[in-house]
């Protein structure tokens, strides 16, 4: 390789953590922006594959992602397979491209170098969205006298900047990515008052969602850090709870509570998708029906009689079955399985506090991803899996730390 090209490969190696840092940034506010940038750093990492191809291929033979590579060929073979046998063909395989936002996640695992470069990467992420959050809750308060004469408490939700799901989501997994940093006692590179303030506006709109998934899915997080890590947390958890279903208005608390209610009309919906998911799945089982014009096919199982209803499955699980048969459904809980057991064996491997909570903060988000994904087909929405896929590299990002000087350097910050 000449010097011109290494000094250009070099420059890519650089250049490609600060644009997905900014594509994973400007999600919540410009879907737009973040494609460009999206756009940007993929043409940068395809460049360095001609000129460079052993530094920019390196990451797919790494050992600790030997499993998920398999388990991402074999899924991505069953979403082709499912467009050429698509029930609807026309247009089957338009929306393929999202398969591309995997490359986010090879991406940060071999270009972000190490545990400070992250750290930095995940308190700016945390910043801008705290700084969008404060905005969100200037503009609801603003408008809040207005809107709560018309509109029931309950049904006022944030969504100004995008839909109230994809941004609770978002908050919700990026609050995740730091709760055993904020909760525990990791050394980090900025104080632990700091990293509260900063959560408070993300929390606060993110709850003025009025996402019960959203809900349902920090009360597990929470329940579950407090059983393993703090039994203070665990206490404050039921406490909370409980005060607030003896302080807030019925109205709230009852929204809360319907997550349980069958016959909400939301619920009821959902129930009948599924019901509706598993006839399709009876109907095609090897191969699915396909993501293509999913509503035109649910039409021809059922009548939607609910808003929304029939665009998709509102649940991951399945919207898998339904579109690739079993053997997208097998690759896909295969690919998950080997995200889960690289992050729980990077967790038992990390020898020093601040690892062990990132670490344990990137198996949140997939906890957390899992129970909203039960209820919203969040493993389609192009806004949550942009930060999910970055999110859950912090591990395979983490155990690439071997130089001491960055250790010493990020607990010196």
């Amino acid at each position: 390789m000449t010097a011109a090209k290494e000094k250009l490969s070099r420059a890519i190696d650089i250049a490609i953590p600060i644009l997905i840092l900014l594509q994973v940034s400007t999600v919540s506010i410009s879907i737009a922006v973040s494609s460009i940038m999206f756009t940007v750093w993929m043409s940068l990492w395809l460049l360095q594959m001609v000129i460079d191809s052993r530094n920019a291929l390196s990451v797919f033979r790494s050992a600790d992602l030997k499993a998920i590579n398999i388990f991402v060929v074999l899924y991505f073979t069953a979403e082709v397979v499912s467009r050429v046998f698509a029930v609807i063909p026309d247009h089957a395989f338009d929306n393929i491209k999202r398969l591309l936002l995997f490359g986010i996640f090879y991406a940060s695992v071999a270009k972000i170098t190490g545990t400070l470069m992250l750290s930095r990467m995940l308190v700016f992420v945390l910043s801008l969205l705290s700084a969008i959050s404060a905005i969100e809750l200037i503009t609801y308060a603003v408008k809040f006298g207005e809107m709560i004469q018309t509109t029931p408490f309950s049904e006022i939700r944030i969504d100004y900047f995008n839909y109230p799901l994809t941004s609770a989501e978002i908050k919700l997994m990026v609050l995740m990515a730091f709760m055993p940093v904020v909760l525990g006692k990791a050394d980090f590179i900025i104080r632990r008052p700091l990293l509260i303030l900063l959560s408070v506006p993300v929390v606060a709109s993110m709850l003025l969602t009025q996402s019960r998934n959203v809900y349902l899915a920090l009360f597990i997080c929470l329940i579950v850090y407090g059983i393993f890590e703090s039994r203070k947390v665990l206490a404050f958890t039921a406490a909370l709870t409980v005060i607030s279903f003896l302080v807030l208005p019925a109205s709230v608390t009852q929204r809360v509570s319907s997550i349980f209610d069958t016959e909400h009309p939301s619920n009821r919906s959902r129930i009948l998708m599924w019901q509706t998911g598993w006839k399709m799945f009876l109907d095609h089982p090897i191969t699915g029906i396909a993501d293509s014009d999913f509503l035109g096919v649910y039409k021809t199982y059922k009548t939607p009689e609910y808003h929304g209803e029939g665009v998709h499955m509102h649940n991951n699980f399945m919207m898998i079955l339904a579109t690739t048969g079993i053997a997208g459904m097998l690759a896909f809980l295969g690919l998950f399985a080997a995200i889960i057991s690289g992050q729980w064996r990077m967790f038992r491997r990390s020898r020093d506090a601040l690892s062990r909570a990132l670490i344990a903060g990137s198996l949140y988000v997939m906890l957390s991803f899992l129970i909203t994904g039960m209820f919203e087909w969040n493993f389609g929405d192009h806004e949550v899996m942009t930060v999910f896929f970055f999110l859950i590299s912090v591990p395979f990002v983490v155990s690439k730390t071997t130089d001491k000087d960055d250790t010493i350097e990020l607990h010196s910050s």
